[in-house]
């Protein structure tokens, strides 16, 4: 059973995996304070099957014929929130993240290292990045190996704030 007030929602429903690719665009609404993702493998076969998994969020991007104020019409790009460790085997593997950062300096006022580029796929395997959770998130996930394949899903347990 989940926390109160959390919302619990499948990001790729279980489905089997030989080649690379992307589940659907999800919505999230805003105004959580944390997420808990969690990935699940089964019947992984093949030689030295590799599973990269990704969790994205869609930035939208302006058209030429976009104004400013309005929403953007362009093709959105995503980049990677959240970078699993590999998976070569049959496995559960849990990430949280934070909508916050703590600098760790009292009376701090700014944050260093507040920029990055874009990394679509390429997040160093086992790390996230702290931000405002919430928009329109997607898994992607990058397989390796021969004849790799594994049954997967992914699921996220939405945290408010308060809880």
């Amino acid at each position: 059973m989940s926390q109160i007030n959390t919302r619990e929602v499948i990001l790729l429903a279980p489905t089997t995996v030989t080649t690379s690719g992307t589940g659907p665009d999800i919505n999230l609404i805003q105004g959580w304070q944390s997420a808990i993702v969690s990935i699940v493998t089964s019947t992984t076969s093949g030689t030295s099957p590799t599973f990269a998994v990704f969790i994205q969020k869609k930035l939208g991007q302006p058209a030429a014929t976009d104004t400013a104020g309005n929403p953007p019409t362009g093709t959105a790009i995503y980049d990677d929130v959240m970078s699993f460790t590999s998976i070569t085997t049959n496995a559960t593997k849990i990430g949280q993240i934070v909508a916050a950062n703590p600098t760790g300096t009292a009376n701090a006022t700014t944050v260093t290292t507040m920029d990055w580029a874009q990394a679509d796929g390429s997040l160093t395997a086992g790390s996230m990045r702290i931000g405002p959770l919430g928009g329109t998130w997607r898994v992607k996930y990058t397989v390796g190996g021969t004849s790799p394949s594994t049954s997967i899903f992914v699921t996220v347990q939405l945290v408010p704030y308060g809880t």
